[in-house]
């Protein structure tokens, strides 16, 4: 696994890394426009709707307001998002993944993502979550990563696990998502539970 990046200065500023984070055959890399007609692609997919917040209908439009909020986001010190590609052609979009509503005070934040249906299955959500945590806890300096899964999405549930975390608990009607209320597993990662082959070399 390589992993490239810098560690957040003072103002609290997100660096991406600047060559993609990778544990192939999964990478992840940051959001180009070339990406507008697969994640739209990606979006019509009726789970992505049911578990994110994804809207029902979702076109070009909807996919460049997504990207233009993703650089805000990142310029804000907010969140830091990336498309999941393939690690033999980056070209190829897997699905999304970000550490969002970063606490810098708190060193903490919540990674999400979503993988496009004909990538599932393969891994590509387990390594991404570890690409993106061990990346988190050197790049930016965090201390806690959380992850949330709906009490009906097994599926989610088992890639937090299979990426090292802790189900710590549910939260009764926590989220409301497009088709009402959820109950969210809430599961998380310390910094001294990162395995120590991911552990990333200070640069």
């Amino acid at each position: 696994m390589t992993i490239g990046g810098q560690r957040a200065s003072r103002e609290r500023r997100i660096v991406l890394a600047a060559e993609p984070l990778a544990e192939p055959p999964t990478a992840l890399r940051p959001w180009r426009e070339s990406d507008l007609e697969q994640l739209v692609a990606a979006c019509q997919d009726p789970e992505i709707v049911r578990w994110t917040r994804v809207p029902a209908r979702y076109g070009e439009a909807e996919a460049r307001a997504y990207l233009l909020q993703r650089y805000d986001a990142i310029a804000a010190g907010q969140a830091a998002p990336f498309a999941i590609v393939a690690a033999d052609d980056d070209r190829r979009l897997l699905g999304s993944i970000s550490l969002m509503r970063i606490a810098w005070e708190h060193g903490r934040a919540e990674v999400g993502y979503w993988v496009a249906r004909p990538a599932r299955g393969r891994g590509h959500a387990t390594r991404a979550v570890r690409l993106i945590c061990a990346w988190g806890f050197q790049a930016l300096g965090l201390e806690r990563i959380d992850l949330l899964a709906a009490t009906g999405n097994p599926a989610s549930q088992r890639v937090a696990e299979r990426a090292g975390f802790s189900r710590e608990a549910v939260l009764r009607s926590y989220m409301r998502g497009t088709y009402g209320r959820q109950d969210m597993v809430a599961f998380g990662l310390l910094v001294s539970e990162l395995q120590p082959a991911r552990r990333i070399q200070a640069s």
